[in-house]
């Protein structure tokens, strides 16, 4: 079986950080079907502006093996126009590229199903194509373009709508994603709620009685729309009221030097450390070290963060948006609080931070929920069982058998 992912964001050797969940997602596939093309394509950067924050657009190669014989990354340059406007031609571009990709392999190895990993432009090239060649498509929807833009009929909704309608499998990572797909679009095809789950060999509890350190970490992009302004704010009423605890920050930074200025400004930064985008095995490590994960997201899907510092037994404290509710019961495996309210956010983390006992108890909790329902490799193996029934369905139906 030979899949075609589509996806708008993937791990490069100069850049190992971007779209890590997919690409460990597409490892384990590879446990299960013989063959994985991935393809991301990627806009145009002009010579002037490779110098600006798309430089890594730029940068990034033509292609690239992942596994060796096994998983081609391709990244086709395509033109975009600027910001969200033309969305369609936007599209079209996206399907041409996916179209060719399918058509390249037809005399070689054909592609027996195209899954696409966000709704928008890339589900709805992936269908159109899919539909060109008599293939199935899949498509998994990761939260914002529904929470966000279906919701509030913005950017690429419409896109996502009517690939929802009409993908032959929609994978939602969250109940919620269910819930208002299902208000809003009616869908023709088949419906799974699937987490793309962690590596619990990967994450897991500390061993052998080490013990966690007073931190609390946050791993995201750092944007405000992660809350991590919020963040910042309710740490001045932490560090008050909890001497010596730290916040330690992962991940990109997208606010150019605005975190830098507002950490300045609130007197913190003796007690916040600024660490940028870290490979698994060391944000694993991090989460076996730290007593709390926080999260104060305005918008998510399922994040992969809260599921991972799950994993490690810690507790999470987070914002009760998206598909966050799903997986965090509050006051049992972490504290959910109301979107932007920093008062209820440092209360939460100064609860956990002197209560042992509870924190102890919420970590435990966490562990034994995402060691029951976070495994990723039982979501790949479920996943590849979904592939190979939408395969033989299509080939059956394409080539009935005659009575």
């Amino acid at each position: 079986m030979h899949i075609l992912m589509v996806t708008v964001s993937f791990p490069s050797p100069e850049y190992p950080y971007r779209g890590t969940f997919i690409g460990e997602q597409v490892k384990r596939l590879l446990d299960h079907v013989d063959r994985i093309t991935v393809l991301c394509p990627t806009s145009y950067v002009p010579r002037f502006a490779r110098f600006s924050r798309v430089a890594a657009q730029a940068s990034l190669p033509a292609r690239y093996e992942l596994v060796k014989d096994r998983c081609e990354v391709l990244f086709p340059r395509y033109l975009k126009a600027p910001g969200n406007m033309c969305v369609w031609w936007t599209a079209a571009q996206w399907r041409r590229l996916v179209s060719n990709t399918v058509r390249e392999f037809i005399d070689t190895r054909p592609c027996s199903l195209i899954h696409a990993n966000k709704g928008g432009v890339s589900s709805w090239s992936a269908i159109q194509a899919a539909r060109q060649y008599g293939i199935p498509c899949v498509v998994t929807y990761q939260g914002t373009e529904v929470h966000t833009d279906l919701v509030n009929q913005q950017n690429e909704w419409r896109l996502s709508r009517d690939s929802f309608r009409f993908a032959d499998l929609n994978v939602l990572v969250s109940r919620s994603l269910e819930r208002i797909l299902k208000t809003y679009v009616q869908p023709q095809g088949r419906c799974e709620v699937m987490l793309r789950g962690v590596d619990l060999k990967m994450f897991f509890p500390p061993q052998g009685g080490n013990a966690r350190r007073p931190m609390i970490l946050f791993v995201g992009r750092v944007t405000e729309a992660k809350g991590i302004f919020d963040l910042l704010e309710a740490w001045r009423e932490v560090t008050a009221r909890c001497e010596g605890v730290e916040l330690w920050i992962v991940g990109p930074n997208h606010t150019d030097a605005r975190v830098l200025r507002a950490i300045e400004s609130h007197g913190l930064t003796q007690q916040i450390r600024i660490l940028g985008p870290l490979p698994l095995r060391e944000v694993a490590d991090l989460m076996r070290q730290a007593q709390v994960l926080c999260l104060p997201s305005h918008g998510e899907g399922t994040p992969n963060c809260v599921m991972e510092a799950m994993a490690c037994g810690l507790p999470v404290v987070a914002t009760e948006v998206g598909g966050i509710p799903d997986i965090i019961e509050s006051y049992r495996t972490g504290i959910l609080v109301r979107k932007g309210n920093t008062q209820e956010l440092s209360e939460a983390l100064v609860s956990l931070l002197q209560d042992t006992v509870q924190r102890e108890r919420m970590g435990d909790a966490a562990y034994e929920f995402a060691r029951k329902y976070f495994d990723a490799r039982k979501t790949a193996e479920r996943l590849a069982g979904l592939y190979d029934e939408l395969v033989t369905t299509s080939c059956e139906t394409a080539n009935p058998r005659v009575g």
